[in-house]
């Protein structure tokens, strides 16, 4: 441990070693703070992160691993998440790509089930403001809400599968105006409660709808 911290003073590559000798760290130092690249290494060798640092601070791209995958690659400026982010599945498909200004989620964030698209949204300052759809995996729409500072705003709308609406309400600031609209497939109005969607969702995703 002594050579490590006599090795942070100076400009240099440091290694560190757990007990048994296996690496653990290995960074870049410049007068004493964290410059360059930086890795992470499990007991087993496989590395677990990887990232760029400028005067002590994450500035560039960081990855992060799960065994030999990408679980994660980040973005950052003087130490915030500043740009896009990008979150990979066990299988290696995009799961999320979301977009960070300094430090808070912000602009179009779209989510994905193995490779397809389910879900696009709108960020603020790290609220949800603006339009969220979700998709079927077919990418039919299911559902449009609006969104105001992370509260339900403005119209929530449900879709059958043939494209007409479902059901329809109103929000203000997270507060029904109205009862719920149902209408049929044939776009006329429907006293007839529709699916909930939660139970809707599900069958979507495991492609029974």
């Amino acid at each position: 441990m002594s050579e490590a911290i006599l090795s942070l003073a100076l400009n240099d590559t440091v290694e560190i070693r757990d007990d048994g000798g296996a690496l653990r760290h290995r960074l870049c130092t410049q007068d004493g703070a964290m410059h360059g690249a930086s890795e992470s290494f499990d007991e087993q060798g496989r590395r677990l992160q990887r990232a760029s640092y400028q005067k002590g601070l994450r500035h560039g791209v960081s990855e992060y691993y799960e065994g030999e995958r990408v679980q994660m690659r980040q973005h950052f400026d003087q130490g915030l998440a500043h740009g896009p982010t990008v979150l990979f599945d066990p299988a290696g498909h995009i799961a999320a790509e979301l977009n960070y200004v300094r430090g808070q989620l912000h602009g179009d964030a779209r989510y994905y089930t193995q490779g397809r698209l389910v879900r696009r949204a709108q960020f603020k300052q790290g609220k949800l403001d603006g339009i969220v759809e979700d998709l079927a995996p077919d990418g039919s729409l299911v559902q449009r809400t609006s969104y105001l500072d992370n509260v339900i705003h403005g119209s929530a709308l449900r879709y059958w599968p043939n494209g007409q609406v479902m059901e329809r309400m109103d929000f203000e600031h997270g507060l029904a105006v109205n009862d719920a609209e149902r209408f049929d497939q044939n776009g006329r109005a429907s006293g007839d409660a529709a699916p909930k969607l939660a139970e809707r969702m599900e069958k979507l995703f495991r492609g029974k709808a």
